[in-house]
């Protein structure tokens, strides 16, 4: 396996005294984040590490998780950046995506239609969007097309969509 077959879910910031990581969640995968027990850090010299969370806490809204093996915080340090990153096979599609199904698409203050379908390619997630003319709009599930995910009214907002908009209104021949 390679750093780039893994799904980056968020960013691991800096400890505290008690050996706490703020841990930046992606709103999409935080459901997912609460029941997982080990997850792979990649660090910007695409050095990775495999290693366990043994303890966690919510602290002032902030995620915060203890690891079981020593060092991360040194390695941390050395580094700009640590992604926080899971086996695309450790989630499980029917669950990864379900609550997106039936949310509106908005894109350019624009309705797109809404989320009827989505499914894995082997590289990413891909939406599958009803559009109000019956037509069918598919999106992958990454962060250059899906700007924001609002869970309450349950609305996604996409950008950069112009030409996966355009390809989808083309008739075939």
């Amino acid at each position: 396996m390679e750093s780039s077959d893994l799904i980056g879910i968020g960013r691991l910031g800096g400890s505290d005294p008690d050996g706490f990581h703020r841990v930046l969640v992606k709103p999409r995968f935080r459901a997912f984040f609460e029941d997982v027990t080990s997850v792979f850090l990649i660090f910007n010299s695409h050095r990775v590490f495999y290693v366990t969370i043994c303890e966690r806490k919510v602290k002032d809204q902030k995620i915060l998780v203890r690891f079981a093996e020593d060092g991360i915080e040194a390695e941390r340090r050395l580094h700009k950046e640590t992604i926080v990153a899971i086996d695309p096979v450790d989630m499980e599609e029917d669950e990864t995506l379900d609550y997106l199904l039936g949310y509106k698409v908005i894109f350019a203050e624009q309705d797109l239609g809404e989320v009827r379908d989505y499914f894995h390619n082997n590289a990413q997630y891909v939406l599958e969007i009803e559009m109000p003319d019956g037509s069918e709009l598919l999106v992958p599930f990454v962060d250059h097309y899906v700007q924001a995910v609002l869970e309450d009214p349950g609305v996604i907002a996409l950008e950069n969509v112009q030409d996966l908009i355009d390809l989808a209104l083309t008739p075939t021949k």
